[in-house]
């Protein structure tokens, strides 16, 4: 699926529930929390995991949206040199799983809009399913913030997005070229990986505000 070129406009929901996979920083669906909406965040640090849903049993009988950031470690092109060794081992598979769990949740509530996150890689090429991604940058969307927010999310990190949804609109304050704190976190914490793996702000903000 791509996104299509016109708009997406969901009417006859008497309330709007969103869902979000993966999510444990809360920061792609907080501008729906603030507008009202019920959000289900899921992720297995909060003790649930994703592959343990059932979509036959679950607290809600509508989906407005569905948004999802499953992690990205075993499709990154920046991982590439250890794909062979995932394959032979069953990471990839594991991986895919969780891909197809939300694939799953998308087929049973069909909803308003759904998007999926990861970087550039080879999940297109493993689930062709999800056809072409449209591809973003941070800074493209930090015009949506002011001061600190808005020069914190000044750098470069192409990240895909699949699904149907309304592409926001950018508002873009350039690529700060001396703004690459991102690149500076190396090592391999839990701490390290959350901070790479957050939605940035700007961008959740926007894509909220078309995909309502």
């Amino acid at each position: 699926m791509v996104c299509p070129s016109a708009k997406i406009v969901c009417v006859g929901m008497d309330s709007k529930v969103i869902l979000s996979l993966f999510d444990y920083s809360g920061n792609w669906p907080r501008y729906y929390k603030e507008a009202g909406y019920t959000v289900y965040q899921v992720d297995i640090k909060y003790g649930l995991d994703v592959l343990d849903l059932d979509v036959d049993d679950m607290p809600f009988d509508s989906l407005h949206g569905i948004l999802a950031a499953p992690p990205c470690t075993d499709f990154a092109g920046s991982g590439a040199q250890y794909w062979k060794t995932k394959d032979l081992d069953g990471r990839t598979d594991a991986s895919l799983a969780l891909i197809d769990k939300v694939l799953e949740f998308v087929d049973c509530y069909e909803p308003c809009f759904w998007a999926l996150e990861n970087p550039v890689g080879r999940l297109p090429t493993l689930r062709p399913r999800l056809g072409k991604p449209w591809y973003f940058n941070p800074h493209q969307f930090s015009g949506y913030l002011t001061g600190e927010e808005a020069e914190h999310e000044r750098y470069t990190k192409k990240t895909g997005l699949w699904g149907v949804f309304n592409k926001p609109e950018l508002k873009d304050l350039g690529n700060n070229p001396n703004n690459n704190w991102i690149m500076k976190l190396g090592g391999k914490s839990e701490r390290t990986k959350e901070l790479r793996s957050m939605t940035p702000k700007g961008f959740a903000k926007a894509f909220y505000e078309v995909n309502k």
